[in-house]
């Protein structure tokens, strides 16, 4: 992520919009969120200014942001949880929220916007002005966060309030403009750019708060409390809140590791598999790039979901599912957070990577009796069941890897082409070009994007630089014509 310093006077305005006690920083990421909530029962108020720097080469007209919350909608077009999870995901009926934009207002006054997309899912502001290319332009937005009683990355559960997606934010540019995500049941619908954020929340005091971010200031008010937290280079920022939390602490590594929890009887031995993924980690791929890291542990339906510098984890797993899913949501602060990529049209890129590193820690750690090649058998023994069921159903197999979320069947076939399959992958590369270039090809893919947004030709391109002989490699596992 390119950094620029800014001039006195915009440092001087930065800082006085939100008297954000935090803005003290002389060089900023070129989009800078300043984000304040507050949080009333099931309401979340906000109020964000989003600085924002043109790189492309043309004038543009108008920013696009997603309103990820807007999905949980009585009439949204696409359900966020997918129909095998619904009674999991509403234990207390179905139930709905959604996002509302109140007002935007740039530098000379109110702006016009339209929420629009596929399933009202964009929030498109007219700048009034053209931006040139390397000009910056700041819009303030307020809205309201209206939350469903769901078992989900946003929203109040039993045990505690998930807060991810709860603000609108920028769509991420590629070569065609601005990227709109649809909200998705299968996989992680999600598509951003870097940033750096300085966020409040406002919130009942008995409410303990996790965070992306690092804690810079807190302030009681009567029976509230107001935290403000701070994270550079990140794609996006998340909460979780509960008044049941408990929380252990490690700084062993030279990162801040906080792990709360609520229900966990052995919560030392859930922190040794943070700890020891974020050393394994770190030395395997590359430094970690946050001052701290929360993993938190929620009511969750699928596992665990990853942010950055903050995972959530079911509180629904067995204990060794629990330590297996700590470490894969860990190695997805190295392939996701840091390196990105658009997980609606490459959700293999990010998984793929995070589950094959599951196999590298255990392959590294022998006190939990986990071998590669157990893991290794244990992923084709998956993948071939998924291909007979899937012949047996539809008379037919789709193994193409190389697909948008849109175009997958179900969820048991995008876990098997995302997750199953690139785990096998990544496993047949290693023995062919051998561990030197394996790793020194890992280390290099995290170097050379990190914090940017990779595409499958970016990850070829580092193993052919290298003079690693893949010879279609790569394409035969993409196309789905690799025979396993």
């Amino acid at each position: 992520m390119r950094k620029k310093a800014l001039f006195l006077s915009a440092i001087i305005f930065l800082c006085s919009f939100f008297t954000f006690s935090a803005c003290k920083k002389q060089v900023l990421a070129d989009t800078l969120y300043q984000i304040e909530v507050n949080l009333e029962q099931n309401v979340l108020s906000g109020k964000e200014r989003v600085t924002y720097v043109n790189h492309t080469d043309t004038a543009i007209k108008e920013l696009k942001f997603n309103l990820f919350g807007n999905a949980f909608r009585k009439d949204a077009k696409f359900s966020p949880v997918s129909a095998q999870h619904i009674s999991q995901s509403y234990p207390n009926g179905l139930n709905y929220g959604n996002m509302e934009v109140k007002s935007v207002n740039g530098r000379d006054g109110e702006l016009n916007f339209e929420v629009s997309g596929e399933d009202k899912n964009v929030l498109t502001v007219e700048l009034g002005n053209e931006v040139f290319p390397e000009e910056k332009v700041w819009v303030d937005i307020e809205f309201t966060l209206n939350l469903a009683n769901v078992v989900a990355r946003t929203g109040i559960n039993a045990c505690a309030i998930n807060l991810a997606n709860f603000y609108p934010i920028l769509c991420a540019r590629d070569d065609n403009g601005f990227y709109e995500c649809v909200y998705y049941s299968k996989g992680d619908p999600f598509y951003s750019d870097c940033a750096d954020y300085v966020v409040k929340i406002t919130a009942d005091k008995k409410f303990t708060v996790a965070s992306s971010g690092k804690l810079t200031d807190s302030k009681n008010s009567g029976d509230k409390t107001t935290n403000t937290y701070v994270i550079d280079d990140a794609r996006s920022f998340a909460f979780v809140l509960s008044d049941k939390f408990e929380k252990i602490t490690d700084n062993s590594t030279g990162v801040q590791i906080d792990y709360y929890y609520y229900d966990d009887k052995s919560p030392e031995v859930s922190m040794e598999y943070a700890v020891k993924s974020m050393k394994y980690f770190e030395k395997t791929f590359g430094e970690y790039p946050y001052p701290t890291y929360s993993v938190v542990q929620t009511q969750f339906v699928q596992g665990g979901m990853e942010f950055p510098a903050l995972v959530m984890i079911s509180d629904g797993l067995e204990q060794k599912a629990y330590g297996e899913v700590i470490v894969h949501e860990t190695a997805h602060q190295w392939w996701q957070t840091v390196v990105g990529n658009n997980e609606i049209e490459y959700g293999f890129l990010d998984e793929g990577l995070a589950e094959y590193s599951v196999v590298l820690f255990y392959e590294n750690h022998p006190e939990y009796n986990l071998s590669r090649k157990a893991l290794i058998n244990s992923a084709k023994d998956t993948y071939k069941v998924f291909c007979s069921v899937s012949d047996k159903l539809f008379g037919k197999v789709n193994t193409v890897m190389l697909r948008s979320l849109k175009d997958f069947n179900s969820e048991y076939e995008y876990v098997n082409m995302a997750y199953i399959k690139p785990c096998i992958m990544y496993d047949y590369l290693r023995q062919t070009i051998g561990d030197n270039k394996f790793f020194n090809g890992l280390k290099k893919y995290y170097s050379n994007y990190k914090f940017l947004n990779a595409v499958p030709d970016d990850l070829v391109g580092v193993y052919e630089k290298l003079g690693a002989d893949t010879n279609g490699f790569f394409d035969s596992f993409f196309s789905g014509k690799v025979i396993i």
